[in-house]
This record gives structure tokens, sequence and C-alpha cells, in this order.
């Protein structure tokens, strides 16, 4: 690569693929969720997710701050990191509860998937994740994702070997 052809503030060559996305995405696991509280700042935790359908689905007991906030304010964010690679993500969430009339259809295979009951189905453990999150005053978390960007620090650290080789930065 010769000097003139690195432009070391342009990143664009960093993203991810959809299948690297899909790679990170899909086994599902943490993710940091975040919403916004009534004086308009920023609020994250760190949630296990499930990626279904393009969309992430998590759960919270339905007295977290997260849930009448949300509901003020569907707008919220979801960042994946793992592996090197991460995705920052934007949509609006919905609130799922019990008294929705296709909440057990819903819960049914949400906390199958969260708990890995399918994948480990003689786990004692995930048997008994998969009770405790049957409970009474869950609601489950619907949101979109519309990619805000995706960034490979691999790619970024090789780019950034070759800058350095072709004498940037000295």
């Amino acid at each position: 690569m010769s000097d003139k052809n690195i432009d070391y503030e342009d990143l664009a060559g960093m993203q991810l693929s959809p299948a690297e996305l899909d790679d990170l995405l899909s086994p599902g696991g943490e993710c940091v969720f975040n919403w916004t509280n009534r004086d308009g700042y920023p609020v994250g935790v760190v949630v296990a997710y499930v990626w279904r359908d393009n969309k992430f689905w998590t759960t919270c007991a339905a007295r977290r701050k997260r849930v009448p906030a949300l509901r003020a304010r569907p707008q919220s964010g979801v960042v994946v990191n793992r592996g090197g690679r991460t995705a920052s993500f934007r949509g609006d969430s919905i609130i799922h509860t019990p008294d929705d009339d296709d909440f057990a259809d819903l819960k049914s295979w949400f906390y199958r998937s969260l708990s890995r009951v399918d994948e480990h189905p003689d786990d004692p453990y995930r048997q008994s994740f998969l009770k405790f999150l049957d409970s009474p005053h869950r609601v489950i978390i619907e949101t979109e994702a519309n990619l805000v960007v995706g960034f490979d620090t691999a790619k970024f650290s090789s780019f950034t070997n070759d800058a350095i080789n072709a004498g940037h930065g000295a």
C-alpha cells in the first residue's frame, strides 16, 4: 500500500460484512441495552439477548426503571461486542407483558431460547433457569435493529500496521 493511498481517518474498510454481522449476533449472548431517562440522559445495562427475526429480544422484571422509560420513550440502542467485533444499533422497543394475548406463545420460544434448554435439554441448570424466567411480573422487550455501525478491530489493527509501515504517524 503506497503512502498516498492511506487515509488513516477513513475507517470504512473496518465495517463488518453481513456474514460477520450474522456471526456476531446469531449466537445470542450479552449486549449493552440503552434507553434514556426522563431527564434525557442515556442509561445502559448489560443484559442477555436473543437474536431472532432481525430483532433483539431481552427481558427484565416489570419494576425495572427501563420499562416505564421505554413506554414513554421507546427509542433505544443495543451494542454487541465479542471477539474484537462490535456492532451498534438503534430502534424502537416494544414492551410485551403477561396481559398481551400472544404472551404465552412469545414467552414459550423466548424463554427456551434464552435459557438454551433446546440446546441442552438434560442440563439441570438450564431447566432451572427456564423455570426462573417464567415469573409473573416479567416482561419481554422486543427491539428493532437498525445498524448504526459495525466494526472489526482485527481489520483496524491490520490497517494501523499498514499505516505505520507506510510511515504515517512518524
